[in-house]
C-alpha cells in the first residue's frame, strides 16, 4: 500500500518506513516489488526530511522571537532602581 508523502503527517511517514524496511528484509519479494518499495522509500525520505526542516525553522524562528522579545523590553525599574538607591545613600 503505498502512501501519499503529501498530507501525511511525520510519525505516520516513519511507520511506513518502518514497514516498508521489514518488509525489504524480508527474501521472498520479486525484484520488481523490491524497487518500488525503496523508490517509495526514498519518496518518503525526502519529504520528512523537508518536514524537519520546516520544523527546524520554525523553531529557530520562535526562539529568535522569544530573544528579541526579551532583549527588546528592557527590565521595568531595574535602571532606575539602581540608580535611584545608589543618589540616595
Amino acid at each position: 500500500m503505498r502512501m501519499d508523502s503529501e498530507g501525511a503527517t511525520f510519525k505516520q511517514m516513519l511507520d511506513r518506513l518502518e514497514e516498508i524496511a521489514e518488509t525489504l528484509e524480508r527474501e521472498d519479494l520479486e525484484l520488481e516489488q523490491s524497487l518500488a518499495l525503496f523508490e517509495e522509500a526514498v519518496g518518503l525520505l525526502k519529504a520528512s526530511k523537508q518536514k524537519l526542516s520546516e520544523s527546524r525553522l520554525r523553531v529557530e524562528r520562535l526562539l529568535g522571537s522569544l530573544e528579541e522579545g526579551v532583549e527588546a523590553e528592557p527590565l521595568q525599574g531595574g535602571e532606575e532602581e539602581e540608580t535611584g538607591g545608589a543618589e540616595r545613600a
